[in-house]
């Protein structure tokens, strides 16, 4: 029991982190991606480009929907989600296209492939993490400040919190 708390402490430290939400979006969505691709073609025995193809799609749903509603909940960017799902759909592309040219690269210079592939996805995970926080789900200057305002209030209540008790 009073591992407990330690531990949920530290979950709740972790999820405040945005970087470590993003990672635990990315990892969901990869999941579902072989879960669903395994369903549908071992399974199910569908055409492997239809299954794996509708795998994707659905994995991309669960990856926009958790970035956009979790990680970068906080960003009140004035577009909306009209405008980010292709914005993110096109960082998803380009983190694909980018994914390819280093894998290309780094096994073409004698890299093992099993070597390449850690290596390559944390670069591409980096890239397509900055071009989500600061271009599809910026924050507005005003938004940025009032979150800032409410994290710093936040933290003065938990901070009396702790003095009084």
């Amino acid at each position: 029991m009073s591992l407990i708390r330690p531990l949920l402490a530290c979950g709740r430290k972790l999820t405040a982190l945005r970087w470590v939400r993003f990672c635990v979006v990315g990892g969901a969505a990869t999941l579902c991606y072989l879960l669903l691709g395994l369903l549908f073609v071992s399974l199910l025995r569908w055409p492997v480009l239809v299954g794996n193809g509708l795998a994707y799609v659905l994995s991309f749903a669960v990856s926009y929907l958790g970035q956009s509603r979790w990680t970068f909940a906080g960003s009140s960017q004035a577009a909306s989600p009209r405008t980010r799902l292709p914005a993110f759909a096109l960082t998803q592309l380009f983190g694909l296209a980018l994914n390819s040219a280093l894998i290309g690269a780094f096994t073409g210079l004698g890299l093992a492939y099993e070597l390449a592939m850690p290596v390559t996805a944390v670069l591409v995970a980096v890239v397509v993490y900055v071009l989500c926080r600061f271009g599809v789900f910026r924050q507005s200057a005003g938004a940025g400040e009032a979150a800032g305002r409410a994290a710093s209030a936040a933290g003065s209540v938990h901070a009396e919190g702790k003095r009084e008790g």
